[in-house]
């Protein structure tokens, strides 16, 4: 390294370059520069640095197509002092900074122009070192306004040595990364290389077993289709054979059902007949009854005349001969009402055992009425089981019809995995060749880029070893 000057004692020595703070990023900026007719514009490189726990602040400002033309602007507590007794600064030093790295923004956006004009006669004899000013300028359409002006110098060549050994030291850390980025990207390529030629085997691997795989799925699926598909034709077979028993079973339950109402039906006239029947003796015996009542009332009254007439018999015993007369025909008449007493007692008899034999009749009757209900009632309970077990046999198909569903749906998905695998292994075959071919590309993209850096930087160490001399 050269020994610094006194003015870039802080900036420009290694002891202190740790304290060194970049308070904006370096940037490329326009700067107006005077000429002997007009002013000329140049790119530049900007760089505002501070000194921590110092107030020192440095503008550096190197052209872009020859860094040796450096010109710096340094600021500390003393001419910051007279820079706000000159121009009427109303900062502190701290926002004099912010104030210059916002002007400094303004200038990148172009609100700002950066002139770099040289400094009178007058001023340059005052044993100050700057010889020229850089003014922050609006442009205007009457006249332009000048924000800031700072006293700014040459740099001497120790300090443009400076800062090219720095910018050296930098290049060589940049190109060593870069070289053992190469080195790593190199060895990933390899790495890569090895892991291509393994994933083909391993796809060559995996395409012999899916094909394998792909034949023993096919036949173990067409087993299963076929083994299904018979006992669906069983199933169907032994569905019909059970439809066409239950129908014919249910065709006997109908017509007995049938015949049980008709029967039913027919005891139920039958038993009207009876009651009507039934009615009519009925009322023949309280016909009956009324004319036994009358003839005991005559007998009443009969006897009620023998009494009267053994009464008068000693009083009329002259009319001894009629009245034995009319006794006589009187006996007789009892004899007749006697007879027609014991007829009507014997037929009272034969209608009480008639009447005995029909209640007899009507008893077997509703015994046989309710017997048929039995019968009825336990046929209605074999038609519900009957209808039970054909709802269960039912139900048992649609459950295998259920299952014969459900493992085509699965074959369809083995299918659909098994078109999927070829897909990828198609996509993997068309991939792996371009992304060996745009590792290619790009190692060699790099390669080139490399290789332009180090010639740049020879072409660099060789041109500042000229400027040494």
């Amino acid at each position: 390294m050269w020994p610094p000057n006194n003015e870039d004692s802080y900036f420009v020595n290694m002891d202190y370059k740790k304290n060194v703070i970049n308070i904006m990023p370096s940037a490329e900026i326009m700067v107006n520069f005077p000429g002997e007719m007009m002013s000329s514009k140049k790119a530049c490189l900007l760089y505002a640095e501070r000194m921590d726990f110092k107030e020192v602040m440095q503008l550096r400002l190197a052209e872009k197509c020859d860094q040796r033309r450096m010109y710096i602007t340094t600021v500390d507590t003393g001419s910051f002092q007279q820079l706000k007794q000159d121009q009427s600064l109303n900062v502190t030093f701290g926002g004099f900074m912010d104030n210059v790295v916002r002007m400094l923004k303004d200038c990148q956006a172009g609100k700002l122009e950066l002139h770099l004009n040289p400094r009178d006669a007058a001023s340059c004899n005052d044993g100050q070192v700057e010889n020229f000013y850089l003014q922050f300028v609006e442009v205007r359409s009457f006249k332009n306004l000048i924000h800031l002006c700072l006293p700014c110098r040459s740099a001497s060549l120790n300090t443009v040595l400076f800062y090219i050994n720095l910018m050296l030291d930098a290049s060589y850390k940049k190109y060593f990364l870069l070289e053992q980025n190469a080195q790593q990207m190199q060895m990933e390529l390899s790495s890569q290389r090895v892991h291509l030629e393994q994933l083909g085997a391993d796809n060559s691997q995996l395409r012999e077993a899916l094909g394998e795989n792909t034949r023993i799925l096919g036949e173990k699926h067409a087993l299963e289709l076929q083994q299904m598909q018979d006992k669906l034709a069983k199933v169907n077979e032994q569905r019909s054979h059970d439809q066409e028993r239950n129908r014919r079973s249910i065709s006997n339950l109908q017509a007995q059902l049938d015949r049980a109402q008709q029967d039913k039906i027919d005891l139920k006239s039958l038993q009207e007949e009876t009651e009507k029947r039934t009615q009519t003796l009925t009322e023949e015996l309280n016909c009956c009854k009324s004319r036994i009542c009358t003839l005991k009332e005559q007998n009443d009254k009969l006897q009620s005349d023998v009494n009267t007439k053994k009464k008068l018999e000693r009083k009329l015993e002259y009319k001894i001969e009629d009245l034995k007369q009319h006794t006589a025909e009187l006996q007789e008449q009892i004899q007749k009402g006697n007879k027609e007493k014991a007829n009507m007692s014997a037929e009272l008899e034969a209608e009480k055992k008639i009447l005995h034999t029909k209640r007899q009749a009507l008893e077997m009757a509703s015994m046989e009425i309710a017997k048929a209900n039995q019968i009825i009632v336990k046929q209605n309970q074999e038609l519900l089981n009957q209808k039970k077990t054909i709802a269960w046999r039912t139900e048992v198909a649609l459950q295998q019809e259920k299952a014969i569903t459900e493992k085509e749906k699965l074959l369809a998905l083995r299918e659909e995995e098994v078109r999927q695998g070829r897909i990828t292994i198609k996509q993997l075959r068309e991939e792996i060749p371009q992304q060996l071919e745009s590792m290619r590309h790009f190692a060699q993209g790099l390669e080139q880029k490399y290789s332009n850096q180090i010639l740049n930087l020879k072409h660099r160490l060789s041109s500042g070893k000229e400027n040494r001399k």
